[in-house]
């Protein structure tokens, strides 16, 4: 009984002295490595974020960036705001955005024309290398539009006051270097239309003053002629995207290669960074974009502007910018 006592007692003290040793043993390395330690991206974006807008207040990409930073608090947890930095067809605001610290806490709305167009008219020492594209925004569905008033309801219309001695007044938010004034200067150019540039701020001025009668003709985008076409006191004679268009309220706008005329543009606005930024930041600010997209919201929001969002991929929006260059070999020679 005593023998088997004291081994009863040694057991109980071994058992004992291998908990307390126990306590001072390290998990073994795969259990530290379960949960690894935040890094500094993981808590990232932790300040105000900043897009540069190149184009003017009102028009289609200011008033969409604006509707999308409004998510920002929700998704991100940190402000957004919107900075219009206008002239020079788009220039200015590009200089001032890569001038930016290339932290992933400055975006930019860029356009095609920026590269394919813009170089061609105006000196500019950037490249296409500098920017990185986020994710799309937006199709520029570009309609070429007259007063009711006018009784100019269709592109032959046109034809015929032009040709009855009038020298056609069209609005335009740039000069040469600017797509929209490339795009109908061509569209004149291929008719045989006499014409004379008047110059605005902004698109939504240019709508404000065809609307008025300042002009003859002006050239938008939905979310700046669609209600006053819809209310009757604007015509849409044809758009340049070769498929033709379909905007809610109004219909079906046909082409202008659909009635004859070869000439067609499909442009584009889409979020970029500078191309430095860390890869993992801007996943995040792509992922932000496209939570948005998703909200039933910003979906009813675009469709009443008779838009959608174009959730279009980085090599998407450059191959689309590499055709856009292409095409410009056509037109470019008809403003020179």
């Amino acid at each position: 009984m005593k023998k088997f006592m004291s081994l009863a007692l040694a057991l109980v003290l071994t058992l004992s002295l291998a908990a307390c040793g126990g306590k001072d043993t390290p998990p073994p390395a795969d259990d530290q490595q379960d949960t690894p330690p935040a890094t500094e991206k993981a808590d990232w974006p932790k300040k105000e974020i900043t897009i540069i807008q190149p184009w003017s207040l009102g028009g289609g990409p200011d008033v969409i960036t604006r509707q999308i930073a409004s998510y920002s608090d929700k998704f991100l947890g940190v402000p957004m705001i919107v900075e219009n930095h206008t002239g020079g067809s788009g220039t200015i605001g590009m200089n001032d955005f890569l001038e930016a610290e290339d932290d992933g806490y400055t975006m930019f709305c860029c356009n095609g024309p920026l590269f394919s167009l813009t170089p061609n008219f105006i000196a500019t020492d950037y490249s296409i290398d500098e920017v990185s594209p986020l994710v799309g925004i937006r199709i520029t569905e570009f309609v070429v539009l007259t007063n009711a008033k006018s009784g100019i309801t269709d592109i032959q219309g046109l034809v015929d006051y032009a040709n009855s001695g009038h020298t056609v007044k069209y609005a335009t938010t740039g000069g040469p270097g600017n797509d929209s004034f490339t795009m109908i200067s061509a569209l004149f150019a291929t008719l045989g239309i006499s014409s004379e540039a008047v110059p605005y701020d902004g698109g939504q001025e240019a709508i404000n003053a065809l609307v008025g009668g300042h002009v003859d003709v002006a050239i938008g985008s939905p979310p700046t002629y669609r209600d006053y076409v819809i209310n009757g006191e604007l015509n849409c004679l044809g758009t340049f995207i070769p498929e033709g268009l379909e905007v809610e309220g109004i219909g079906h706008i046909p082409s202008f290669k659909d009635q004859g005329i070869d000439i067609e543009f499909t442009g584009m606005d889409y979020f970029a960074v500078r191309s430095t930024v860390d890869p993992e930041k801007q996943q995040i600010l792509k992922d932000f974009v496209l939570k948005v997209y998703a909200e039933p919201d910003f979906q009813k929001f675009m469709a009443e502007m008779g838009m959608a969002a174009w959730e279009a991929d980085g090599d998407e929006i450059l191959s689309m910018v590499e055709a856009q260059t292409a095409a410009m070999e056509k037109y470019i020679p008809m403003l020179q």
